[in-house]
């Protein structure tokens, strides 16, 4: 069974202000299923007649503009089987939210949702700092920053989320 990243808005200030948006992930011209807890560009509204739904793009660069955290609802319709937080994926062509990061705020991403330092355990560790990634929508982690990217946070904590699942601890800075 696949396993899917877990996002947790611990505290985040666009809970209060209102900066949350609606979108739908496109790779290309193709409506895309993206993960939870993975950043993605507000590029353009997907159509001028639903002017509150934006295409959602992979960031090209580490310096783009509006990136923003998916962090959906987690809705899993089927009730025959046990499902968890770490089963769900947003649909192709479906509605997600879309999370304005401020500094100050606090989330927490499961390890699906991190690209980690390559070291002897691969495992994000508390103290590293992590931006958005180049051509990719997972966080990256890092020891140090180049000073030109956007989302910049660190990983303040380690959880134990359930069972073998983890969450890093993100402070946006």
């Amino acid at each position: 069974m696949t396993v899917y990243g877990i996002v947790r808005t611990d505290n985040v200030k666009a809970t209060y202000d209102g900066n949350i948006r609606s979108g739908k992930y496109f790779v290309g011209a193709t409506a895309t299923q993206i993960e939870n807890g993975n950043l993605v560009q507000a590029d353009e509204l997907v159509s001028t007649v639903n002017r509150e739904v934006f295409k959602c793009i992979t960031p090209v660069n580490l310096t783009d503009k509006n990136i923003f955290l998916v962090a959906s609802p987690e809705l899993i319709y089927d009730e025959t089987k046990h499902y968890s937080l770490a089963d769900f994926v947003n649909p192709a062509g479906g509605l997600i939210t879309l999370i304005g990061l401020s500094t100050g705020d606090i989330v927490s991403v499961s390890d699906e949702c991190i690209v980690p330092i390559d070291d002897a355990d691969d495992i994000p560790a508390v103290g590293s700092y992590i931006t958005n990634t180049a051509g990719g929508t997972k966080w990256t982690e890092k020891t140090t920053l180049g000073g030109t990217e956007t989302v910049v946070g660190k990983i303040i904590a380690r959880e134990l989320y359930k069972k073998d699942t983890y969450l890093s601890v993100i402070e946006i800075l």
